[in-house]
């Protein structure tokens, strides 16, 4: 089995992973392979995210989070004019194999392609695309493998369907506000990022307890709100400040997301299904305090607008080089 495959291959035997369990498991697969285990210390939590964001699994966070793989399913890409799906979900190592087997057996003329992930992380399944000469083809293969099928892609459907910045604030229950200034960070927008000692602004704010990070609350006025999704919380501030973080090559079709402001995981999905391929790492330059991006690629502007219209906050126009 290659190492790409080892990950996915075993959430797809077991259906479930606690993340405690997955560091051990990944230790271990890197010992074996001669490599430092976890130089990264967020390398799990990246890893978790990634399957989740690519389709395989459900990410469960929380002090003991868990993966859950997800049905196999093909969904096609947001490619005009092509029948071009990616597989996602639950696989083993021989689905190549069982898909050209069905392929033949229904007498369905398939084009099949693996791509490595251009990903930093080498557990990243490879993906795998099939595409087709029309859709009753590619219904007739996902009948015989037994798997569901999206002729509408699903990186549409998820960006329409998910909540938007407005929504989220209006799920948050709010109270008279309890927070005092000692003991937590405030999420500053204009840096993307927690400071602590930061004096308390005049307009609506998210902060976050120094002793424990998962405690975060919305303060708007004199009324707060816990927030239990980080991601959606730190979207809300920067709508709420009126900054714009994400950068958008309309003409080469490229998304870039601040890494200290990952985005919430619909949209995330969203984008990283316009091409199936997870997210590459444009590192900035320290000196000049650049940032690190999270570069999506392959992404139509229709659905571009759409995430940018459920965030609240449009993108701000920008030729991205990934060189």
């Amino acid at each position: 089995m290659d190492e790409q495959s080892q990950i996915l291959d075993l959430l797809t035997v077991r259906g479930r992973i606690r993340v405690p369990a997955l560091r051990e498991i990944v230790a271990q697969l890197s010992a074996n392979s001669g490599g430092e285990a976890l130089e990264d210390t967020l390398r799990i939590y990246k890893l978790c995210r990634l399957l989740d964001m690519l389709g395989h699994s459900e990410y469960h966070r929380g002090r003991l989070g868990w993966l859950t793989v997800v049905s196999p399913h093909l969904g096609r890409l947001p490619v005009a004019g092509r029948e071009l799906y990616v597989l996602t979900g639950a696989r083993t190592g021989a689905a190549l194999n069982e898909i050209r087997s069905a392929a033949t057996s229904a007498n369905v003329r398939v084009s099949i392609s693996e791509l490595v992930q251009r990903s930093t992380e080498p557990l990243l399944p490879c993906r795998i695309a099939l595409e087709f000469e029309s859709p009753l083809e590619s219904r007739r293969l996902a009948e015989v493998l037994g798997v569901a099928r999206s002729h509408t892609p699903p990186a549409w459907t998820l960006a329409c369907f998910s909540q938007e910045v407005a929504e989220f604030e209006s799920s948050l229950e709010w109270h008279p506000k309890n927070v005092s200034i000692r003991g937590v960070e405030i999420f500053d927008p204009t840096r993307m990022a927690f400071i602590d000692g930061l004096e308390i602004p005049d307009g609506p704010f998210l902060c976050r307890s120094i002793s424990d990070l998962s405690l975060m609350f919305a303060v708007n006025g004199a009324e707060e709100a816990r927030i239990d999704d980080a991601d959606w919380g730190r979207y809300w501030a920067l709508a709420k400040a009126s900054v714009a973080a994400i950068l958008h090559d309309r003409r080469r079709r490229l998304i870039a997301v601040p890494t200290t402001v990952p985005l919430p995981r619909l949209l995330a999905r969203a984008l990283c299904l316009c091409s199936g391929m997870a997210p590459s790492i444009l590192v900035g330059e320290r000196r000049r305090g650049a940032r690190d991006y999270m570069i999506f690629a392959e992404v139509p502007s229709e659905v571009a607008d759409k995430v940018a219209q459920k965030l609240g906050v449009g993108f701000v126009p920008q030729t991205i080089n990934t060189i």
